[in-house]
């Protein structure tokens, strides 16, 4: 069949890939915009109803992995560090709970902390290591996923994007923004920066609530983690921790003014250039238009106290993700799907996703 996918970033490049791996003929319509996101893939802190379907991403993303290397996902596994009795309460009953086996979650002494993360050479009474996670390299996976299905003769990528989606008697007719238009059996919209409208025609549905986030990317490391790290903050943001010990540690203790004002924790993503990228801020609608200088600080400040050296900052920026999760909407023909949001896991669950709407559109 002829497909063609809409919109950008690393799920939609892996919604074209999966088209063109199940044998269709793709063409993928991107306005070109830069690639960035942090690269963590956290499926050990996931609700505990998206469970199953992480993990089983994580499998899809180790396989993609080895049929495109380029993409630069490496099993890295990652730790959120305790430094506080509270946050300790967390670690402990997120490791004993049920499901710890299942999210790959064990406790670690400092000592214990430190010979698997020697870069962790901050104070800290513990470490929640989860073996589940991982990392890719957002500016890298596009462009790999692109050029590997490029070489089956069956893919075309487009710089520009739809406006218009209509449906024929033979299949979709797409206007693009560049003035031409193509011709497919299906197509599958991707929402995002500059497709919200056209989704929102499509589907009649309301404007999602947006949250910006903001990304540091720091100079090499003397010496740089292997691991993805977190602060104790991110057992306040994650889904995936014992809801009663977390709401004890909110009350108990409390943010520094900078991480409560912009829904702050700390994580940081080890790059192949021997740095790393610090977040995740979330800031609501509307957004200011500078960056907040006290929430790089934070962020520079902590992750500094975690690996007891100083940082510097080569990068900064600011990605617009919606904040929550929504399902699906398929035309009644079935010839066009307009997929909703994976909320702050898009790229995790990207694969998984992109599985379940190939099958939807009979791919």
């Amino acid at each position: 069949m002829r497909v063609v996918i809409i919109g950008g970033g690393v799920p939609a490049a892996v919604h074209a890939w999966t088209a063109v791996r199940r044998g269709h003929t793709v063409t993928h319509l991107d306005d070109g915009a830069p690639i960035a996101g942090s690269g963590a893939l956290r499926a050990g802190s996931a609700a505990a109803t998206d469970l199953g379907r992480a993990a089983h991403s994580v499998l899809l993303w180790r396989e993609l992995g080895g049929l495109v290397p380029g993409i630069g996902f490496r099993l890295s596994g990652s730790i959120t560090v305790a430094r506080t009795r509270a946050e300790l309460a967390v670690a402990e009953a997120a490791a004993a709970a049920g499901d710890a086996a299942e999210r790959e979650l064990t406790l670690l002494e400092p000592e214990r902390v430190r010979a698997l993360e020697p870069a962790l050479r901050g104070p800290l009474l513990a470490g929640l290591h989860c073996g589940a996670d991982a990392v890719l390299t957002p500016h890298q996976t596009v462009p790999a996923l692109r050029a590997h299905a490029a070489g089956t003769g069956r893919f075309t990528a487009r710089n520009c994007l739809a406006r218009a989606l209509v449906e024929t008697a033979d299949g979709v007719l797409i206007r693009a923004d560049d003035g031409s238009a193509l011709a497919a059996d299906v197509a599958l919209l991707c929402p995002g920066p500059g497709l919200d409208a056209l989704a929102r025609e499509l589907t009649g549905a309301g404007q999602a609530p947006l949250v910006r986030a903001q990304r540091l990317r720091t100079g090499p490391l003397e010496l740089r983690p292997n691991a993805v790290l977190a602060d104790g903050d991110q057992f306040r943001h994650r889904p995936g921790y014992p809801a009663e010990p977390v709401a004890r540690l909110a009350a108990e203790q409390a943010q520094t003014a900078a991480a409560a004002e912009f829904g702050m924790h700390v994580l940081a993503v080890p790059r192949l250039d021997g740095g790393l990228t610090l977040g995740a801020t979330a800031e609501p609608e509307p957004f200011p238009a500078e960056l907040a200088e006290p929430a790089a600080e934070h962020l520079l400040t902590v992750t500094g106290e975690l690996c007891d050296t100083e940082l510097t900052v080569h990068g900064r920026w600011a990605e617009v993700t919606t904040a929550v999760e929504s399902g699906p909407w398929r035309a009644p023909s079935g010839r066009i799907l307009v997929l909703g949001s994976a909320g702050p896991d898009a790229t995790l669950l990207a694969p998984a996703v992109a599985e379940a709407a190939a099958d939807d559109l009979g791919l």
